[in-house]
């Protein structure tokens, strides 16, 4: 009869857990548990999720097979158990998103549905993660910053964005418009002919070097591109394969759920990150905006929950279902998202439409919605969180303009701040929104400004312009330097960096925008240190007439007399022979030097020379032999004398150096270089030459 009255009881409490969760609450408080210790084989219970879009908390049944690892110190148990139920012949089986469905025996939480069998039918036979496992996780220290999000108007955002790519395409208009009547009007065959004069004696003028075609690409210079390629090829393999996955391993854990991108954005994201799996579905829409926050949302035990790394109009991360609620604090999944323990995720609502089952997989199918709180643990055992808190996060805001359609595109996410993945997603949204806006392979010419705001930066801000071409994605290259930079940020040694927001516009053609340097004539033959020359230099544009610019280039003021070798190229190819110098003589660059402040190296990347560049350096010098190393070493002895003599004659000179390496921007991609020379004097020559 006892025994009879007590199974009545668990009946009625079953019953009452799931009624409670049918009919939702407002506040939830931790059920009771059963210890790992009372669980045994033959033991059943039930498990709750929600499998339809009626949000209804459905039930299965479970039977206990037995526990797993128990007398493991490496890992934590696992209990196993099989499903059954008019639920379960719905789902097929144990589906993605059911992870953390709260499983219980006699009435007590004994844990949370989180793994099945990797390559085998979708089966019913599932992992459950020990509850007093999981409950370690609202122990643990959370050390990351727990600041409100950023109280940003996107409705002014987007109003003001819309604005400024109206007033920029009504100014292209009437550049394009006054360029055409100037070429129309202006233009007549005299000074076509005076224009074609003057280039005939500057390419008379010095030794005249043709347009760079594969033939003939001066060796002394490679890409920037070709640099790093150069590195990748030569440098160790660094992991070779992804880790493979257990035999028992939640088949869910693998897979990140992503809405936004594009297949072009998802094969990014897997390129950039070794093993990971990206299910784009279509489905996954987030209906909450750019980023709406419901104050008072509520989670219960079964319902849906997601964690997220980005939010808004693109979103990546996963779904599953909660564990457990304890008034604010929230357990889910019962298995990892990303296993980087404190962490500082946006945790966020989920709808449910239904569910897709094959042979070996299954998903539900379904949605985000509102930003609830902060996923604050990801570990082994799963996940927890704090409803009502906010994580830090990086605003971040693109404009894609296509030019050649007039078209334009604003896009706005948070990404959650975790130093590992803030610079590779934030490049992923750049790459994928240049090809959801112009709708076609990104090949072309990109122009692209960023505006990172930090505390890292001079004034709080770093900003660049820079211009790529590439036949065939121009994209990967366009992303580059941001990448570089926020990499560099997010990697500081001696302090954790804040990034407030980032700012991407782009302007991106099929046009090639490309030119190569035909000749450049000094406009003196013999000057003196510290004088300024202008260069007429010609370049050819692809496919459009020749053109002249003038670069200015200012000899530096410790230049010695004789004859100063110049090289005139594009910004992105990088001198050869000065880096192999460079390794000769030791020197090691500002990525290796660890003595380097984080400070210092952002500001000698924004120094560097932009594609569109034509830049003026001195040649690297050749390698001396012995003897003329010598000699050399004589003569600036000689020249160090002098100098000393004359220093307490001569004023001060407290003007600023001239840097040795110049440069001037153009409307091109610049391909090539070409090599000429000046003249040094001293001052007394070039007075009796006047």
């Amino acid at each position: 009869m006892n025994r009879f009255l007590n199974r009545l009881k668990k009946r009625a409490l079953v019953a009452g857990i799931a009624l409670s969760l049918a009919m939702g609450s407002i506040s939830f408080a931790m059920p009771e548990i059963m210890p790992l210790t009372e669980v045994a084989p033959g033991m059943t219970g039930k498990g709750y999720t929600i499998i339809d879009q009626s949000g209804e908390i459905k039930s299965f049944d479970v039977e206990v097979v037995g526990v797993n690892g128990s007398s493991s110190k490496l890992a934590s148990p696992r209990i196993l158990i099989d499903l059954s139920g008019e639920m379960i012949k719905t789902t097929g089986g144990i589906v993605s998103g059911m992870s953390g469905s709260p499983i219980y025996v006699d009435g007590k939480l004994i844990g949370a549905a989180s793994a099945s069998f990797n390559n085998v039918y979708l089966d019913k036979r599932v992992m459950v993660t020990p509850i007093e496992y999981m409950l370690k996780l609202w122990d643990l220290p959370d050390n990351k910053n727990q600041t409100q999000l950023p109280q940003i108007d996107l409705k002014k955002i987007r109003e003001e964005a819309a604005k400024k790519a109206e007033e920029e395409a009504k100014k292209a208009e009437e550049e394009a418009k006054t360029k055409e009547e100037q070429k129309s009007e202006g233009e007549t065959a005299p000074q076509k002919a005076s224009v074609e004069d003057s280039a005939t004696k500057s390419e008379d003028a010095v030794k005249e070097e043709k347009p760079a075609e594969k033939e003939q690409t001066d060796n002394t210079y490679i890409t920037k591109e070709e640099l790093e390629a150069q590195k990748e090829a030569e440098a160790p393999e660094k992991q070779g394969e992804a880790p493979k996955e257990n035999d028992e391993q939640d088949r869910e854990k693998a897979w990140k759920m992503v809405s936004g991108f594009s297949g072009k954005g998802v094969d990014f994201l897997s390129e950039k990150i070794p093993g990971i799996k990206l299910r784009d579905a279509a489905n996954w829409n987030s209906n909450a905006g750019p980023a709406t926050i419901d104050y008072n949302a509520t989670l219960e035990p079964g319902g849906a929950v997601g964690v997220a790394q980005i939010v808004g109009d693109y979103y990546m991360g996963a779904m599953g279902t909660v564990t457990a609620v304890d008034g604010k604090r929230v357990l889910a999944f019962g298995h990892g998202n990303t296993d980087r323990g404190n962490v500082n995720y946006f945790m966020t609502g989920a709808d449910v439409f239904s569910t897709a089952h094959g042979p070996l997989d299954g998903m539900k199918i379904g949605h985000m919605t509102s930003i609830i709180g902060r996923v604050n643990q990801d570990r082994y055992d799963g996940i927890a969180g704090i409803l009502g808190e906010y994580p830090q996060n990086v605003p971040v805001i693109l404009t894609v303009n296509d030019t050649d359609l007039a078209n334009s595109q604003t896009y706005h996410s948070f990404v959650a701040y975790d130093e590992e993945v803030v610079p590779l997603l934030t490049t992923a949204m750049v790459y994928d929104s240049m090809y959801k806006t112009i709708d076609r392979a990104i090949n072309g010419t990109a122009k692209v400004h960023f505006r990172i705001r930090t505390d890292m930066g001079e004034d709080g801000v770093i900003e660049r312009t820079n211009m790529f071409y590439n036949g065939s994605d121009v994209g990967k290259q366009a992303v580059g330097e941001l990448n570089e930079i926020l990499n560099t940020i997010c990697t500081n040694k001696d302090r954790e960096a804040n990034i407030y927001d980032v700012k991407v516009d782009v302007f991106i053609g099929g046009q090639r925008m490309t030119a190569s340097i035909l000749s450049a004539t000094p406009d003196k033959t013999e000057v003196c240190a510290g004088d300024k020359v202008i260069f007429k230099t010609t370049l050819k544009p692809y496919r459009q007439e020749k053109i002249t610019v003038d670069v200015p280039y200012t000899v530096p003021k410790t230049q010695l007399p004789g004859t100063l070798n110049l090289d005139l190229h594009g910004g992105g190819l990088i001198n050869v022979a000065k880096l192999l110098l460079a390794q000769q003589a030791g020197d090691a660059s500002l990525e290796e030097d660890q003595s380097v402040k984080t400070e210092a190296k952002i500001k000698e990347m924004l120094k560097t020379a932009c594609n569109n560049d034509i830049v003026v350096e001195p040649a690297a010098a050749p390698i001396l032999t012995d003897e003329q190393q010598k000699a050399a070493v004589k003569e600036a002895i000689k020249q160090s004398k002098k100098l000393a003599e004359n220093g307490n004659k001569s004023k001060v000179d407290n003007s600023k150096p001239v840097e040795a390496v110049q440069r001037t921007a153009t409307d091109y991609v610049i391909e090539n270089v070409i090599h000429t020379t000046l003249k040094i004097v001293g001052k007394k020559r070039k007075k009796l030459i006047i």
